[in-house]
C-alpha cells in the first residue's frame, strides 16, 4: 500500500503537497492548542490577580479587627470573650490562609502540569518531526527528494521559531506568576509574624484571665467559708443576741444620738417587782421614752436560705414566720410601755435585717397588723433610722426652742442693761456740762479780773523778754442729748 501511495504522489506532485499541507496544518493544530492553554493560564493568573486583591481586603480588615480588639483587650471583665471572639477570626483568617495556600498549591501544581504538558508536546511534536523526517527522506530518496528537504526545511525552521516562542512565553508566564504570587508569599510571612504576635498576647490574656480566676476563686472559697462560720455563729443564740444588739447601736447612733445623753443601752425597769433591761431607751423630748428591744429569730430562716425553692424553703418560712411571731408576742407581753415613764403606747422590735423581716412577711402577711394589734412596732435598720432621725429632729427644735428662749432673755436682760447705761451716759453728760460750765466761768474770771493786772507787768519789763501770757479760750462745746429711748431712763 505505501508503494501504491509514492507511485500516486510520484504521478501526481499536486497531491504530495496536499499531503505536506495536512502535516504542517497537524503541526499548526499542536501549536494553536499550546496557545490555547496559554491563555488559560492567562486567565488563572488574572484570578490569581483577584484573589491576591481580596486576600489584601481581608489582611486590611483583620489588621482592623485586631486594632478594635487590641483596645477592647484594656477592659479585663471582657477579656475572655474578646479571646474567644478572636479565636473564631483567627480560624477565619487561618481558613483564608489555607484557602490562599491551596490556591498557590493549585497554581504550582497547574504550573507543573503545563511544564509537563509542554515537554510532552514538545516529545510529541520531536516524534512527529521525526517521523516526518523519516517519511520525507523516503519520499526524497524516491521521488521528491528536493521539495522534501525544502519542505523539511521550512518546517524545522518554522518548529524552531515556535518552539522559541513556547519557551519565551512559557518563561514569560513562570515570570509572571512568580511576581503575582510574590506579595502573596510576603503577606503570607507577614500574617504568619502577627498571628504569632496575636497567639503570644491570647496566651498572655489567657494566662491573666486565668490568674484571675484563680483568685476569684479562691476569694469565693474564702467567702463561703466565712459565710459559713458566720451562719454557725448566728445559730448560737447568744451570739445572735450580741449581735442584734450591736447592730441596734449601730443603727442608733447613725441616726445621730449621743449614748447616755439622746439614748441609754440597757438601762434597768421595774416591772411588778421584776428588774428587766430592754436593749435600748431613747430619750424623746418633753421627758417621753421609747423603749426598743433586738430580736433575732434566725434558725429556719438560716435554714431556708441554704434550701432551693420548694415545698421545703416555704415550710421552712413559715417557720421563720411563727418564731417571729413568737417573739412579737412575747415582747408585747412584757408592757414596756407601762413600765417606762413617759413611754408611748407601744415598744419598737428591732429586726436587724430587711431580708429577715420580708421573708416573714411573705409566709405571713398578717404579721404587721397583729404586731400593731399587740402595740408592737416592727422595725427594721431602714425604718428604725427614719424613726430615730424623726426622734433627732424633735431633739433639735426642743434644743432650738430652749435656744430661743434663753435669746429672749439674755435680749430682755440686755435691754435692761442699755437702760441703765443710758442713766450713767445722762449724769456723764450732765458732769460734762457743769465741767464745761464751770471751765467757761473760770476763763471769764481770769480774762476780766486776772490777766489785766498780770499784763501790767509787761510795762515793767519784768516778765522775761518775749514772754506774753497765752490767751484763754473758752469752750463752746455743748454735751449731745440721748434721743435713743433705749438708753433713757424709764420713768417710774
Amino acid at each position: 500500500m505505501q508503494q501504491q501511495i509514492e507511485d500516486i504522489l510520484a504521478s501526481y506532485p499536486i497531491l504530495a503537497e496536499w499531503w505536506v499541507a495536512a502535516l504542517a496544518a497537524l503541526i499548526l493544530g499542536w501549536l494553536l492548542r499550546g496557545l490555547i492553554s496559554v491563555r488559560t493560564l492567562r486567565r488563572e493568573a488574572a484570578e490569581i490577580r483577584a484573589a491576591a486583591d481580596a486576600h489584601r481586603e481581608a489582611a486590611a480588615e483583620e489588621a482592623a479587627l485586631r486594632t478594635a480588639r487590641e483596645t477592647e483587650l484594656a477592659r479585663m471583665e471582657e477579656r475572655a470573650a474578646l479571646a474567644e471572639d478572636y479565636k473564631d477570626r483567627l480560624d477565619e483568617t487561618t481558613d483564608v490562609l489555607r484557602a490562599a495556600e491551596t490556591t498557590a498549591a493549585r497554581l504550582e501544581a497547574a504550573l507543573k502540569s503545563e511544564r509537563e504538558n509542554h515537554a510532552a508536546r514538545l516529545e510529541e511534536l520531536r516524534g512527529a518531526q521525526k517521523t516526518l523526517e523519516q517519511s520525507f527522506d523516503q519520499l526524497a530518496r524516491r521521488a521528491l527528494d528536493t521539495n522534501a528537504e525544502r519542505f523539511l526545511n521550512t518546517v524545522t525552521e518554522r518548529f524552531e521559531k515556535h518552539k522559541e516562542a513556547a519557551d519565551a512565553d512559557l518563561g514569560k508566564r513562570q515570570a509572571d506568576i512568580n511576581q503575582l504570587l510574590q506579595p502573596i508569599r510576603d503577606n503570607l510571612t507577614k500574617f504568619e509574624a502577627q498571628t504569632r504576635e496575636m497567639e503570644k498576647a491570647r496566651e498572655s490574656a489567657y494566662a491573666t484571665i486565668r490568674q484571675q480566676v484563680t483568685t476569684l476563686a479562691e476569694g469565693q472559697q474564702r467567702l463561703t467559708s466565712e459565710t459559713h462560720r458566720l451562719v454557725t455563729a448566728l445559730r448560737a443564740p447568744k451570739t445572735r443576741g450580741n449581735w442584734g444588739e450591736f447592730q441596734l447601736r449601730q443603727v442608733v447612733e447613725m441616726a445621730g444620738m449621743v449614748d447616755h445623753v439622746d439614748f441609754h443601752m440597757e438601762k434597768a425597769v421595774e416591772i411588778a417587782g421584776d428588774q428587766r433591761r430592754p436593749d435600748a431607751t431613747v430619750n424623746l423630748p418633753g421627758g417621753k421614752r421609747i423603749v426598743i428591744d433586738a430580736k433575732t429569730p434566725l434558725d429556719a430562716f438560716l435554714t431556708a436560705a441554704g434550701m432551693e425553692d420548694g415545698p421545703e424553703k416555704t415550710a421552712a418560712l413559715d417557720h421563720h414566720a411563727r418564731q417571729l411571731r413568737t417573739q412579737m408576742k412575747g415582747l408585747a407581753q412584757k408592757s414596756y410601755f407601762d413600765a417606762v415613764a413617759g413611754s408611748p403606747d407601744f415598744v419598737v422590735m428591732f429586726i436587724p435585717g430587711e431580708a429577715f423581716y420580708s421573708a416573714a412577711l411573705s409566709a405571713d402577711p398578717t404579721l404587721f397588723e397583729d404586731a400593731i394589734r399587740n402595740k408592737v412596732i416592727v422595725a427594721t435598720p431602714t425604718t428604725l433610722i427614719a424613726l430615730l432621725k424623726s426622734v433627732a429632729y424633735g431633739w433639735q427644735q426642743e434644743r432650738m426652742s430652749e435656744n430661743a428662749q434663753k435669746a429672749t432673755d439674755l435680749a430682755q436682760e440686755l435691754y435692761k442693761r442699755f437702760g441703765t447705761l443710758g442713766d450713767r451716759l445722762e449724769k456723764l453728760g450732765k458732769s460734762i456740762s457743769n465741767t464745761v460750765r464751770d471751765y467757761n466761768q473760770t476763763v471769764a474770771t481770769a480774762e476780766t479780773r486776772v490777766l489785766p493786772q498780770a499784763r501790767k507787768f509787761e510795762g515793767l519789763s519784768i516778765a522775761p523778754h518775749g514772754d506774753r501770757i497765752a490767751e484763754v479760750t473758752p469752750l463752746d462745746a455743748e454735751v449731745r442729748q440721748i434721743t435713743a429711748n433705749e438708753l433713757n431712763t424709764p420713768e417710774e
